[in-house]
This record gives structure tokens, C-alpha cells and sequence, in this order.
């Protein structure tokens, strides 16, 4: 049986949950963040098992994890209660077809200040991709229903320009073709700061081009035309 690989400091808990150090040592003091102080070291070793902190994921308030206006890294509050789309906060789609690993996700992008939907089948996905306006999709790629190279064309018909990121276990059944579909590709169980800090840049990506599609205005046409 494999040992599970110990997180032996704070910087390596914070790298890989994708936070600073401090927002970690707030949530082990506000939130139970599970770490452990190893008897016969400094005060200030701690350790922790990834296994430990994914499974307090699934029970933490989720509401006041970006509480701290210290925090130079931590994301502004919003309010939760705001409608998938709204301005300035991104819209993600999560689409998996196990519910555990689905809610952990959505915990965990929700605490970093992202709007999530998810969808349990590809059917569903689809669905909510039609509904809602959406900026990525956290995509599974095997699924019962429709697989995920299957799905990821269906979304592309639908709206070619909507990030996709492919979020699968399974590399070795993954085809090459759909690595050309997708637009970036996270191995799950790779640290949480992985998958954060490839949402970012697809969404970053997807929001400046957005903003260079909008027409400039011709400011020295609209001047000749008003003299």
C-alpha cells in the first residue's frame, strides 16, 4: 500500500491549497484546518495529510474562509447570494460524475471567491452550459453517459470561445485528440494550487480576450464629423 506524502511546513500546506501562509494558519485557527505539531520538534513544525485537508473541505463554512482584509493574497469577499454571470466574478462549470470529488471542488473554488455550478452527467453539463452564461468548464473526461471528448465538442459547437479544462484520474485512456480540444489539462490529486492557478490563467486568458473584442472607439473620425 503507497504512504501518503506528508505536508511538512506551513509554506508547503499553503502551496498546496493555493493559498498564503497566512490565510492557512487563520483557517487552522478559525476553522480547524486539520495540521498536526510533531512532539520533539520546534513549536512551530506542523505536518498534514492531503487526505485530511480534503476531507475537511467538505465540512467547513465555506462563507467566511476569505475573511481577511490583512491578507495580501486572499481574494475580495462577494456576496454569495449573487446570480451565476454576475459581473466581474467569473461563472465556472464543473462537470463530474462523482459527487464527493464535485462537492469538495465546488467548496473549495466557492472559499476563492468564483461562482460555481456543477452538473453530476454530461447531460446535465450540457444543459447548464445552454442555461447559463458561463467562463470555464472544469471538465471530467470519463463519464457514463457522454465521455469528455464528446462533450467538449458539444460545448464548442455551442459557444467555441468558453475555456475548457480537462480535470480527469485517468491519463493513460485520455486520447490525444481531446488534449487538442481542451485548453489545458490538470491531473487529479495534484495539489489544489495546480488546479487554482490553471483557472486563473484560463480565465484571465478568456477575459482579455473578451475585452479585445469590444470595438474601439474612432475618437478623431467622431471629431471631424462633430467640427
Amino acid at each position: 500500500m503507497q504512504t501518503e506524502a506528508l505536508l511538512n511546513s506551513w509554506k508547503e500546506i499553503a502551496v498546496y491549497m493555493g493559498r498564503s501562509e497566512r490565510t492557512v494558519q487563520r483557517w487552522e485557527k478559525q476553522f480547524g484546518l486539520p495540521v498536526r505539531r510533531p512532539s520533539g520538534r520546534c513549536r512551530s513544525a506542523v505536518i498534514a495529510l492531503p487526505s485530511e485537508i480534503q476531507a475537511w473541505f467538505r465540512t467547513v463554512p465555506t462563507a467566511g474562509l476569505d475573511r481577511d482584509h490583512n491578507d495580501t493574497l486572499a481574494n475580495p469577499r462577494r456576496d454569495r447570494s449573487v446570480e451565476p454571470g454576475a459581473a466581474g466574478i467569473p461563472t465556472l462549470l464543473c462537470i463530474d460524475n462523482h459527487p464527493e470529488g464535485l462537492a469538495v471542488r465546488r467548496a473549495l473554488l466557492e472559499a476563492v471567491g468564483y461562482t460555481v455550478l456543477t452538473a453530476a452527467n454530461s447531460r446535465s453539463g450540457i444543459r447548464l452550459f445552454e442555461k447559463h452564461r458561463v467562463d470555464l468548464v472544469v471538465l471530467d473526461h470519463s463519464m457514463p453517459d457522454l465521455d469528455g471528448e464528446t462533450v467538449a465538442h458539444i460545448l464548442h459547437e455551442h459557444n467555441p470561445r468558453i475555456p475548457i479544462l480537462l480535470l480527469s484520474g485517468t491519463v493513460k485512456s485520455i486520447p490525444a485528440r481531446l488534449l487538442q480540444v481542451v485548453d489545458n489539462f490538470v491531473q487529479k490529486g495534484q495539489p489544489v494550487g495546480v488546479l487554482l492557478s490553471a483557472i486563473s490563467e484560463l480565465c484571465a486568458g478568456a477575459s482579455k480576450e473578451a475585452r479585445d473584442d469590444i470595438p474601439v472607439k474612432d475618437t478623431k473620425r467622431n471629431d471631424v464629423r462633430a467640427a
